[in-house]
């Protein structure tokens, strides 16, 4: 009896001190997630209930994005960042915006259950919000007011086109992928009506009478995912391309693109800023070109958003189908989107592709996104981009951070010439400001191996030599090789990026490390 006792008394004791610990935890997550926002603000920005928040991955997201442990933001402090094309932090309000999708609401958007709700308005909602703070240019760019995920406001004949036009997708390359088989396949729609010759509503007779493969023109500079798809489509005998050159600043001419169309052509593709050099392309010229000779335009806008004007009307020339990429832009990685102008799959005798619109077009299956795009839904990065577009909206105050950033760009090109001498420094790309992003320096240094500095320099600068998505420092990058930089430099470039948090400190610290180390290598050689 008295042994009986003195376990029930040890287990009640263990008991005791167990829901004390947990309590302890409880009341310390509380205290975390109260550290910025109040219970209501939380309850009311989240639209979670807040005792939810303590026992879901919420807390650990708010955790993270409250506090920040000591070890982790030392290094961090000590790395400065200087590769924004490569990718940007996640903005924190783009963070708050997801969390409820990753708890509470975390149904599958094509359910017809109470679950599916919320996660099907997120993503209308998102869709709204990358088209008024991108691709529509409103009367006051910098007023622009996105409206809840359940609200009646009655948006325009025009907004609501561009938002049903928005296609979510896993990532930039699968965009442009889609972009590019869009255009092949639409064309092969509509081959019958093309070799019948019967179609004389085109004056330019680029369709009428066509037999041959499609044709489809680009530049020497675009982006792996353009490049490599081409070339696959190429080898397979599907199409026939024609690559246009760019001038030594990295900037293809609109007269050069329009020369290289044919009869059969039936897609130009050009990006709208490079992600080595930071030149703009003329897309607006050729666009407008492109539709007044029946021919689909594609731009992969991916490294200009949050920089200059995207718009459909002023930058983009009312382009057929658009790239966007939510990890340039303060969302996470794993989310981008394709815009397609509504009806120009099936306008000048084509068709639309076999399941668009009911299973797919690049991934066939369960027919998500108006049966354009198979696969559910990321609702939480859908939601993320959508968000951290409006942080990105035209008006104002992008063009401040436009100033802002070209400001920086300019003091670290200062100071590396005037700290290593302007004969051994060569700055690649357009030298005219309007012509290039702001925010981008393609730095060449002389006899320097670009990929041995930033192997040294790594954990103090983050930079790149050339494209994130594709360099390993090894080689000459394909951008710089059509520039035809001398190549004692272009083996030494380094592209430094700016971003919305940087600052001139920052910069000055940069510089001193990249300076020690390139006069390292300078010793080494003498």
């Amino acid at each position: 009896m008295v042994v009986q006792i003195c376990n029930n008394s040890f287990v009640l004791g263990v008991s005791i001190v167990a829901v004390s610990a947990v309590w302890a935890v409880v009341q310390r997550s509380r205290e975390i997630t109260r550290k910025r926002r109040t219970k209501k603000e939380y309850e009311e920005e989240l639209d979670v209930p807040y005792e939810r928040i303590n026992d879901s991955v919420a807390s650990l997201l708010l955790k993270t994005i409250t506090t920040k442990d000591d070890d982790d933001e030392g290094d961090q402090r000590s790395c400065i960042y200087l590769d924004y094309n490569g990718t940007t932090p996640i903005r924190e309000e783009v963070v708050r915006a997801m969390i409820p999708y990753l708890t509470s609401h975390f149904g599958n958007p094509s359910s017809t259950h109470y679950y599916g709700t919320k996660p099907r308005e997120a993503i209308q909602r998102a869709r709204y919000q990358i088209a008024t703070s991108l691709l529509i240019s409103p009367p006051h760019a910098n007023d622009i007011l996105i409206p809840a995920a359940n609200s009646s406001s009655v948006t325009s004949d025009r907004e609501n086109a561009v938002c049903n036009s928005i296609i979510f997708t896993g990532c930039g390359t699968e965009a442009n992928n889609m972009a590019i088989h869009l255009a092949i396949n639409s064309w092969n729609a509509g081959v019958p009506n093309k070799r019948g010759g019967d179609n004389d509503d085109n004056d330019n007779n680029n369709k009428a009478g066509c037999t041959s493969i499609p044709h489809v023109v680009t530049s020497t500079v675009e982006h792996p995912a353009i490049v490599e798809c081409l070339k696959f489509l190429e080898r397979g005998n599907h199409i026939e391309t024609t690559y246009v050159k760019v001038d030594e600043e990295g900037i293809v001419s609109a007269t050069d693109i329009m020369s290289a169309v044919k009869s059969n052509t039936c897609l130009v593709t050009l990006m709208l800023a490079n992600n080595e050099s930071g030149a703009i392309m003329p897309v607006c010229e050729v666009a407008r070109f492109c539709r007044s000779r029946g021919i689909l335009f594609h731009t992969d806008a991916a490294q200009a958003v949050g920089k200059i004007d995207v718009s459909l009307e002023h930058q983009l020339g009312d382009a057929d189908m658009v790239t966007l990429v939510g990890h340039k832009f303060g969302a996470p990685k794993g989310v981008a989107a394709l815009y397609v102008r509504p009806g120009c799959l099936r306008e000048n005798g084509r068709g639309d592709p076999y399941l668009y619109t009911r299973s797919g077009a690049l991934l066939l299956g369960g027919g998500q996104e108006m049966g354009r795009r198979a696969g559910t839904e990321n609702v939480p990065y859908i939601v993320g981009m959508g968000e951290a577009a409006t942080l990105v909206s035209a008006g104002p105050k992008l063009a401040q951070n436009a100033v802002r950033m070209e400001e920086l760009r300019t003091r670290l090109i200062q100071n590396l010439t005037k700290d290593l001498g302007a004969d051994r420094i060569r700055v690649n790309g357009p030298q005219d400001a309007k012509r290039r992003l702001p925010n981008t320096l393609s730095v060449g240094i002389k006899d320097i191996h670009s990929g041995e500095l930033l192997r040294c320099i790594g954990n103090e600068v983050a930079a790149s030599a050339g494209s994130a998505c594709h360099s390993s420092g090894a080689k000459v990058s394909s951008v710089l090789l059509a520039m035809n930089v001398p190549m004692n430099f272009a083996k030494g470039t380094l592209r430094l990026s700016v971003g919305f948090d940087t600052t001139e400190a920052q910069i000055d610290d940069a510089t001193k490390v990249i300076t020690r180390e390139v006069r390292r290598q300078w010793a080494n050689l003498a």
